[in-house]
């Protein structure tokens, strides 16, 4: 009886600890060989890395890293080696290591992460397109009729007052009444000023010809019934018109 149960005994002994042993038996170095076992990781992020390749150069011997980026290279010859490990993504990296006979060099080994350089971008700007309202005015400008001031000559003439250039057109002269100056087509008839209109609407008098000349990007004056065209005739344009285009408007 008592045979029995030492006989169950050392069964579920063997049964416990007979594969760890087994196991050990298997990474340990036999007789004159020596083993490397490592972890690899990242130097700076210290991510685990897989699926690395981990060679011994000068025993021709090689494995890839597992999921917890560990590996084993057994049976190796003692004395100096170099070992070289490449991942993707980051720099490769060897050392040189001394094995023992009957040892197991165990050791984390980091790799540095390749610099990333992003790809060059091509920055294509396309010339702006003026505004629409702009492209008339250089239409009409260009059709031979009236006459156009154009942004660049009134930032070359640097006018304190708007009429102060309108007045630098043949045909326009300018008007004072009671320290109040306006403009005036040379052969309309007395009392008789022209239609002004600003950003293409028709406008007071008062509030076109104030218009700072700083924030004007054309004007075109139309000294006769005959010169206006169709978009400019309005209540009062048969004296003249001005219109006036602001660098801001819509």
């Amino acid at each position: 009886m008592v045979f029995r149960f030492l006989f169950f005994l050392f069964c579920a002994f063997y049964l416990l600890v007979g594969p760890r042993a087994a196991a050990a038996q298997d990474r340990a170095p036999t007789g004159d060989s020596a083993s490397i076992a490592g972890q690899l990781v990242g130097r700076e992020t210290r991510d685990l890395i897989r699926g690395a390749t981990v060679t011994v150069v000068s025993a021709s011997r090689a494995t890839t890293t597992d999921s917890m980026g560990r590996f084993a290279l057994t049976g190796l010859a003692p004395g100096g080696v170099l070992l070289e490990i490449r991942a993707v993504g980051y720099a490769t990296g060897n050392w040189r290591i001394t094995l023992r006979e009957g040892r197991v060099f165990d050791h984390v080994f980091e790799l540095e992460l390749l610099p990333y350089d992003l790809p060059g971008v091509t920055v294509a700007a396309k010339p702006r397109q003026p505004l629409r309202r702009f492209a008339e005015f250089e239409r009409r400008r260009h059709s031979g009729m009236g006459y156009f001031i154009t942004k660049e000559q009134i930032e070359r003439a640097s006018p304190a007052q708007l009429i102060d250039i309108l007045v630098t057109v043949r045909g326009v002269e300018q008007v004072c009444i009671s320290n109040d100056c306006i403009a005036k087509m040379v052969r309309s008839p007395a009392g008789c000023y022209p239609q002004y209109f600003l950003d293409g609407t028709e406008s007071t008098p008062f509030f076109a010809r104030n218009t700072p000349p700083q924030d004007v990007q054309g004007v075109e004056i139309y000294r006769g019934s005959s010169e206006i065209p169709g978009e400019f005739i309005g209540s009062n344009s048969a004296c003249g018109v001005i219109a006036i285009w602001t660098k801001s408007a819509p």
